[in-house]
């Protein structure tokens, strides 16, 4: 099967969960959705992966920006609490942790259950800790998008090889044998990247919903953020455009260059896998 992003990069996923059977989530089935880490600590807020069967009927993804407790006859629950759901299927649900699934700053082990066409599955303990960081990649290439200047061929790019989401990605306009548009960053150049689990925000927002109108969401704690292990600038860090997606934003540093540079996130003590990389020339 393939998984599924948690920005909603839908794809074709199994067929439909057999009539009337009671869903079943995989023996540590439930992974950040960022680059599905597994035997990972997830956190509170944060978009999950539910991997199992006889999760869904049919693939329903969300068709609002705010997100729904329930999609497709569907609905999960962590320790009874309702998840705010981005799409189900028979064999992957992705689904936001509540953020107040347990007390502001406490850690723990709660349950998650789903329940589909009105049977449901046994319960999943899910570490949940403050913090549980992972960034969200396509083929180990960091959703790292390239803001720094909107006269450069740069500009809206993934911080990736020519070509590395299609072909003819360097032409203009682009063909529609390019998916993505990728080039190399340079050093000094502001990335805007896309993760999960960064922790608490100084202005909280509520389960499945952006912040308010004008309201900025910021972390509480400023995470380090290194290219080829070296420190970045973080220029920002808060919530994006995205339900339960953070965004930071970085300054790539100098002395780093290569093709598959290791592009980590470290918060809390936790730091992200090394598998997970970014271009820079």
């Amino acid at each position: 099967m393939k998984r599924l992003s948690g920005l909603l990069f839908a794809g074709v996923l199994a067929a439909g969960a057999a009539f009337g059977q009671a869903p079943v989530i995989s023996d540590g089935g439930i992974v950040e959705a960022a680059g599905f880490a597994a035997g990972r600590p997830v956190s509170a807020g944060n978009i999950v992966a539910i991997f199992g069967s006889n999760l869904a009927t049919q693939l329903t993804v969300t068709d609002t920006v705010t997100l729904s407790t329930t999609l497709g006859n569907v609905s999960v629950t962590f320790n009874g609490v309702n998840a705010a759901l981005q799409f189900v299927s028979p064999g992957q649900i992705n689904a936001q942790i509540p953020w107040d699934v347990l007390p502001p700053g406490q850690n723990g082990t709660v349950n998650a259950v789903v329940t589909s066409a009105g049977a449901s599955s046994a319960p999943a303990a899910v570490t949940i800790n403050q913090f549980g960081p992972g960034v969200y990649q396509a083929n180990n290439h960091a959703f790292a998008i390239n803001a720094q200047d909107p006269n450069s061929v740069r500009f809206a790019s993934f911080a990736a090889p020519v070509n590395t989401f299609g072909t003819g990605c360097d032409q203009t306009p682009l063909p529609a044998s390019c998916v993505y548009k990728a080039f190399p960053a340079q050093t000094g150049d502001v990335l805007l990247v896309y993760a999960g689990g960064l922790g608490p925000l100084d202005n909280q927002v509520q389960t499945g919903q952006l912040p308010a109108a004008g309201v900025i969401a910021r972390t509480t704690t400023i995470p380090t953020v290194l290219v080829n292990n070296v420190p970045a600038d973080v220029l920002y860090s808060g919530m994006s455009s995205f339900v339960g997606v953070y965004q930071i934003n970085i300054r790539v540093p100098p002395g780093v260059t290569g093709g598959a540079l290791p592009f980590q996130v470290q918060v809390g003590g936790i730091t992200t896998t090394p598998n997970t990389n970014i271009a820079v020339q």
